[in-house]
């Protein structure tokens, strides 16, 4: 009883397939969209970079699952129910993948790929490790490599395939990705196609495909560093490869940097970049950054990056960006976003070059009863009092001749009390 049950489970779950095949196949027909892999060429499936990495897996030849079996869909006024799909792992239903894989036809894998539970056959057919049925799917979708990358159903059958398919049959997924370069950034800007290059990271970091990727990654550096799914790629890189693997991307680097410091989004993800980098290519990039301070500490975005650099309290960086800010100091502090870095300088090791810089330049007083320098004659109070007595000494002496102005401004009054409430020195 129960083996004609399971028997019957079998003929309808394969009744089904064909039906959802033979569908397929009658929709190409009536509408003129797909009968062939060539015809699926001629309907713009395959990769363009012309259009919007977001929308690329949503073109209406390809996004038909309304209109399919198993997807609770309605087409003709036919109402299908969702497919109930056997578990490749149980004995009960001693389902076989690889028959029902010989049984397709090659247009008929990239759809299967595109579709959810189409994508679940597939997975678990390359889960039963076959060479025969991977070396069918295999061929069935090597062409669609670029739009199975940036499809939520489609990604995961890549993926799956990279684990079980040969070392030539790696080799072509991988040259299809990124050849030219310019495929594998595009597919990394897309929130899917991110993902999923993450995850072939992952998969081929111990091989020798992994340097190739890199090396295609490391021609779009400043694109994708400037994209929130694009740098995480990057970042994953950092993060999951050694120091010798990510030097083309160290290199890479150096030459957008001050760029990448004053875009919105590129100065969040360069100071990510820094914490991740290591070895000389971390003090060749520093340098190349901080030879640019003076620029960088008066723009909205480069001066966060100047700031990360001075958190990193590193002697020889904090010290260079003090001493190329001498003759700046006053300028700096005037302005909301040079103020910040002003003030970063005076909590450093090396306070007495802002300090000396502020007091030297006869301005002091108007540093004082600024908004925004007065909080920086603040800082240098507070620091130089708790750390610097001669110091401390020489800053209050230099303010002293203007307290009584101090006493009845807005924003100088801030400083007046700072110095009312001291103890004498």
């Amino acid at each position: 009883m129960e083996e004609d049950s399971t028997n019957y489970a079998n003929a309808e779950f394969l009744a089904r397939f064909k039906e959802l095949f033979n569908r397929t196949e009658d929709q190409s027909g009536d509408q003129d969209n797909v009968s062939s892999s060539q015809n699926l060429d001629d309907q713009s499936v395959r990769f363009s970079t012309s259009l919007n990495p977001n929308t690329i897996w949503a073109w209406p030849v390809l996004r038909n699952e309304e209109s399919l079996p198993g997807t609770n869909g309605q087409q003709n006024g036919t109402s299908y129910p969702a497919l109930s799909l056997p578990d490749p792992y149980s004995q009960e239903t001693g389902m076989d993948y690889s028959v029902q894989i010989k049984l397709m036809k090659p247009n008929q894998m990239i759809r299967m790929a595109l579709e959810f539970s189409g994508s679940w056959f597939l997975r678990n057919a390359l889960a039963e490790n076959n060479t025969e049925s991977t070396n069918i799917i295999f061929d069935g979708l090597i062409g669609y490599v670029l739009n199975l990358a940036v499809h939520p159903s489609g990604c995961n059958v890549l993926l799956s395939l990279t684990q079980v398919c040969n070392v030539d049959q790696l080799s072509q997924i991988v040259s299809n990705l990124i050849l030219p370069p310019s495929r594998i950034i595009q597919v990394s800007l897309n929130l899917t196609g991110s993902k999923t290059i993450r995850r072939l990271i992952q998969l081929l970091k111990r091989s020798c495909f992994i340097d190739p990727v890199v090396t295609a990654l490391a021609t779009g550096f400043s694109d994708l560093m400037q994209d929130q799914h694009g740098a995480l790629v990057i970042h994953r890189c950092s993060a999951q490869l050694n120091s010798q693997q990510n030097e083309v991307l160290y290199k890479a680097a150096l030459r957008p940097c001050v760029a990448l410091a004053t875009h919105m989004r590129g100065c969040i993800e360069l100071n990510n970049f820094i914490n991740s980098v290591s070895g000389p290519y971390r003090d060749h990039l520093l340098h190349t950054i901080t030879d640019n301070t003076v620029f960088l500490s008066q723009d909205p975005r480069g001066n966060f990056v100047i700031q990360h650099i001075l958190d990193l309290q590193h002697p020889v960086f904090t010290k260079k960006i003090c001493i190329r800010l001498q003759g700046y100091y006053v300028r700096l502090s005037f302005q909301k976003s040079g103020s910040h870095v002003v003030e970063k300088c005076l909590n450093s090791s090396d306070k007495g070059f802002a300090v000396v810089d502020l007091v030297d330049s006869k301005r002091l007083a108007q540093v004082a009863l600024d908004q925004f320098g007065n909080y920086v004659i603040q800082t240098a109070l507070k620091v130089t009092q708790d750390s610097d007595r001669l110091l401390y000494g020489y800053l209050r002496k230099a303010l002293e001749p203007h307290l009584e102005i101090l006493a009845s401004h807005l924003h100088g009054k801030n400083v007046f009390k700072l110095i009312k409430d001291a103890p004498p020195m």
